[in-house]
């Protein structure tokens, strides 16, 4: 299991993961991406906190996809409003969260490149040799 596969997967599959694979506590309250760290780290995964999960926007832009064709079922067939606006907002939320997330990978590119480079260090065949007397 990596943390592709952790992210893939739902907040209670995530949970009861938690409970029987691990001995962590309070998983009933913890946000998902805060159960995935606690799960990795649990489970010896590396987490890479800069490297959010690029597939994230494609997957609720498919999601986007699904709900619009919904909406046009809607308008096609029934025109219940109720259903109308709950997909609406459904929509309307996910396009939210997809800019959020284009946001963040976008200050997290950019704060890797301000991070200044480590000095370098030289090399054991650049040293002077010691002085003989």
């Amino acid at each position: 299991m990596d943390l592709k596969e952790l992210r893939r997967m739902t907040l209670p599959k995530l949970r009861d993961l938690a409970k029987q694979e691990t001995d962590l506590q309070g998983v009933g309250g913890m946000h998902k991406e805060d159960l995935i760290k606690a799960i990795a780290k649990a489970k010896g995964i590396s987490y890479d906190e800069s490297a959010k999960d690029t597939s994230a926007i494609h997957t609720i832009k498919q999601d986007i996809r699904d709900l619009q064709k919904q909406k046009a079922e809607i308008l096609t067939s029934s025109r219940d409003p109720q259903k109308l606006k709950r997909v609406k907002r459904k929509i309307k939320l996910l396009k939210r969260l997809t800019r959020h997330l284009a946001h963040e990978a976008k200050t997290a590119k950019v704060a890797q490149a301000a991070e200044p480079a480590p000095p370098a260090q030289p090399s054991a065949t650049a040293q002077t040799p010691p002085a003989t007397g």
